[in-house]
């Protein structure tokens, strides 16, 4: 007879999940070679075999082994199952509810004799016996209808063959806000640390962001920031135009319908007609938006020919099947926060003095390097995880496209000089990893549109403050370089440029700014007259 495979505690609590998740225990005996009885064995030692296994990762990497058994095992075994069971129902669970739970049980088990307290200590013990850690419940997938999300793939697909479109021409856009200075306000400390609940204040300088991509991910329109000042004193002297984000205002930074139909006419029609002509394509595209109160109805979005035209998702199903939710945003905000962190490094500052400086024409460039790193097949994936029913499916030889593999990363310097300034700035023992991950959903629940007063609704202006506030009040705008000086800084640039390894394209532009600020100094000059020769006296 073979003998038969010694399995270890971690194989044992993998079939242990696969049978809590309903899979059946014939099934799997047949699978693995294991009797049925054994099994059972293995499930009803579930508590035991978790407090086997249980390990606590320590800062410098070493793993070591604790097994603590609870007092009452019944109890234990109960509320792991309770919890097993909401939490499959997707009920978000905090801690007072998993002690009142405990206190119940417990009564119902020992009765009211039983000297059992739900106290911190015990929740703190059970979560660790069983690997439970918090979670910030984020998105609305829990309540999303889904007999609506699956009654829309049809509708557009037959939009699409009765106007001949194709994915070149299917665009989605979606708001998001942006806390685009602010920093985790939870953070991992170590247990000696007597400073680790010591807070510091929280930058809650907050924009509105619009994104727009079509289904290709050919076409990434330059995104709209929504701001509270009309003129930021930061913007002053900057051509908007060359900005990697277009800029407008609100008085609370938030979507409005007049901004939305502004944008629709002045910026997405002309983009996408662009565009379409680029790629030798009829001039007919089409808008899937959510039922964003500040989103105007279908019928006054609509270009002068009719050909470009908005169609809304049904209510309660954006969550799951528009394709900006799906993971397009979600990448660019990482990818937000990772070259801000490079920002925060080649800075001569700490964390706070960086901060306090970052205003929104350098949130401009770190948000358009983030957006121009979010690429096509990030794009094509999220539209196909949305509405892929309503497109064929494309294979792609290449593999999935994920947006922490393409991004370059850190070096070890970086991340060395990373966490030695968020230790010595805020106090705490934390990973750049671990800071980033926190640090990428802290606006999660930033609103972008709120209940419009009466008086924005009749008077239907895109921005409710004055037209001279600013947004950063310390902000002091520098007077513009003479050109002269620009003619001698950019000589000096040209000179480092061309005795590093850069690259011819970069020597060929900044030769180009060179010349292009030469000329504009030769133009400024002024023709001497006559009398210019002659000194007075």
């Amino acid at each position: 007879m073979p003998k038969r495979k010694a399995y270890t505690v971690r194989e044992k609590l993998e079939l242990v999940t696969r049978m809590r998740n309903g899979e059946a225990q014939c099934k799997i005996s047949r699978e693995m070679g294991i009797p049925e009885s054994t099994l059972r064995g293995w499930l009803k030692d579930e508590v035991k075999l978790r407090e086997f296994v249980h390990t606590v990762q320590d800062d410098d990497g070493l793993r070591r082994k604790k097994a603590r058994l609870s007092r009452d095992p019944t109890l234990d075994t109960a509320m792991l199952t309770w919890f097993v069971q909401e939490r499959q129902a997707g009920l978000p669970i905090s801690g007072p509810i998993v002690k009142a739970q405990a206190a119940k049980m417990n009564k119902a088990i020992n009765g009211d004799e039983s000297e059992f307290v739900a106290s911190q200590g015990w929740l703190w013990r059970w979560q660790r016996r069983h690997g439970i850690s918090q979670a910030k419940v984020v998105g609305e997938k829990r309540s999303a209808d889904a007999e609506g999300a699956a009654r829309f793939p049809p509708k557009l697909v037959k939009f699409m063959e009765d106007n001949s479109l194709c994915g070149e021409q299917i665009y989605n856009a979606d708001e998001t806000g942006l806390f685009f200075k602010m920093l985790p306000d939870r953070t991992l400390a170590m247990r000696n640390d007597v400073r680790k609940t010591e807070g510091y204040k929280l930058a809650k300088d907050r924009t509105t962001v619009l994104f727009c991509v079509n289904k290709t991910g050919t076409h990434k329109l330059k995104p709209l920031c929504i701001g509270k000042s009309a003129k930021p004193r930061c913007f002053h002297h900057v051509n908007m135009e060359t900005m990697p984000l277009a800029y407008t205002a609100s008085g609370n930074a938030w979507m409005t319908a007049a901004i939305f139909t502004e944008w629709f006419n002045k910026s997405f029609v002309p983009s996408v007609r662009r565009h379409l002509r680029e790629r030798r394509l009829e001039e007919k595209a089409l808008l899937l938006l959510d039922n964003c109160r500040a989103h105007p109805p279908a019928d006054m979005l609509r270009s002068a020919d009719g050909n470009i035209t908005v169609m809304y998702m049904p209510p309660n199903t954006t969550s799951v099947i528009q394709p900006l939710d799906q993971g397009i945003i979600a990448a660019f905000k990482r990818r937000y926060r990772q070259e801000l962190v490079k920002e925060m490094i080649i800075s001569d500052h700490d964390v706070t003095q960086f901060l306090k400086a970052f205003y929104l024409k350098q949130m401009f460039r770190v948000a358009g390097r983030a957006w121009e790193g979010v690429t096509p097949t990030t794009i094509t994936n999220c539209w196909m995880e949305g509405l892929g029913a309503a497109f064929p499916a494309i294979t792609d030889a290449t593999g999935d496209d994920n947006d922490d593999t393409d991004f370059l990363g850190f070096s070890v310097d970086e991340i060395r000089l990373a966490e030695g300034k968020l230790r010595s700035q805020l106090d705490v023992d934390e990973t750049l990893d671990r800071f980033l991950d926190e640090w990428a959903i802290i606006d999660e629940s930033c609103p972008v549109t709120g209940q419009l007063t009466d008086e924005d609704i009749i008077n239907e202006i895109p921005c409710a403050v004055p037209a001279d506030a600013a947004d950063e009040e310390d902000a002091e705008t520098p007077p513009l370089p003479s050109p002269a000086e620009v003619v001698a800084a950019l000589e000096i640039g040209l000179r480092w440029i061309e005795s590093r390894d850069s690259g011819h394209v970069k020597v060929l532009q900044m030769a180009d700014f060179l010349n292009t600020a030469k000329a504009e100094q030769l133009a400024r000059r002024k023709q001497k007259k006559l009398t210019d020769f002659f000194n007075a006296k």
